[in-house]
């Protein structure tokens, strides 16, 4: 669950009405500005910092309350409630088994941490590209420290792998903190279908959506607090996100770096326990 807000767009330049859009390169200020923010996500990613915060999800139809606590291992979660319902006594007991399973299973929890992991690199892999990947245009607007610029394709770029074919195929929006150098937010629409060995290996969808948001939760640390992806196909970017997927993350705390998995397990049996006290409180009143 990661940097990404997972990523997130909308709006193709193709669809939007932006004087010099396909003949503009990227200004080299622009460019600077967009190598800098890469450069300050790469770094930021490759110090340890774990938080734990609760989560809003919507998989397809169904809708979930989670907290989720970051550790070593990649991240647990426990759910809370289910359709805006506390889950029922045999999903309470379904919920802590699968929990013991995977604190306790070697298997499981190696695949919990390599998950996570190969999504922490995939989207630094993508980091990397995104100063050549795209071609950049101020949008004109600004709120404060935030700019908006409008990104197309770079037609100049060969995309060295199928993620990044995904993430090439991609126009829209992106909100940087000029002043911080990081990035903020990105809305997106895949502008063309994209297929991965004529379709038999996969495919995705044109006219799919992403949106990402980032916030800043300390002097330091951004975390992405809203993931947003509907897209249909046969290959989605990240094992953490399905294809239709919306995430909202708030309350961020800070967790110590050398937390153990049973301390992480503690975190979420105690939201647990609070979360049954105040829906007991409410239904007094």
């Amino acid at each position: 669950m990661r940097f990404i807000r997972t990523i997130v767009f909308l709006a193709a330049c193709s669809l939007l009405v932006v004087p010099g859009c396909h003949a503009q390169a990227t200004s080299p200020s622009v460019l600077q500005l967009i190598k800098d923010v890469a450069y300050n996500e790469l770094q930021d990613r490759q110090q340890d910092s774990f938080w734990s915060y609760d989560i809003d999800q919507k998989i397809g139809p169904t809708s979930f309350a989670k907290l989720q606590v970051e550790t070593q291992d990649g991240p647990i979660f426990r759910i809370l409630e289910q359709n805006g319902k506390p889950l029922t006594d045999a999903e309470s007991r379904k919920e802590q088994a699968r929990l013991d399973h995977l604190l306790n299973n070697p298997g499981s929890l190696a695949k919990n941490r390599e998950d996570h992991q190969q999504d922490e690199e995939r989207m630094q892999r993508l980091l990397k590209l995104m100063p050549d990947a795209f071609l950049y245009e101020p949008d004109g607007s600004q709120s404060g420290d935030i700019v908006i610029f409008h990104f197309r394709p770079n037609p100049n770029f060969n995309p060295p792998s199928y993620e990044a074919r995904i993430f090439h195929g991609m126009a829209g929006t992106m909100e940087i903190n000029q002043k911080l150098k990081r990035f903020v937010a990105m809305h997106g629409t895949v502008i063309d279908r994209i297929d991965f060995g004529y379709g038999l290996l996969g495919y995705v969808d044109k006219g799919g959506r992403f949106e990402l948001h980032r916030q800043q939760v300390s002097a330091t640390r951004w975390k992405t607090d809203l993931v947003d992806v509907h897209v249909s196909g046969r290959v989605i970017l990240f094992k953490s996100v399905s294809k239709d997927h919306h995430e909202v993350r708030s309350d961020f705390q800070p967790i110590p770096r050398d937390i153990t998995l049973n301390d992480a397990k503690h975190l979420l049996d105690q939201a647990v326990s609070q979360n049954e006290a105040e829906l007991q409180g409410g239904s007094k009143l």
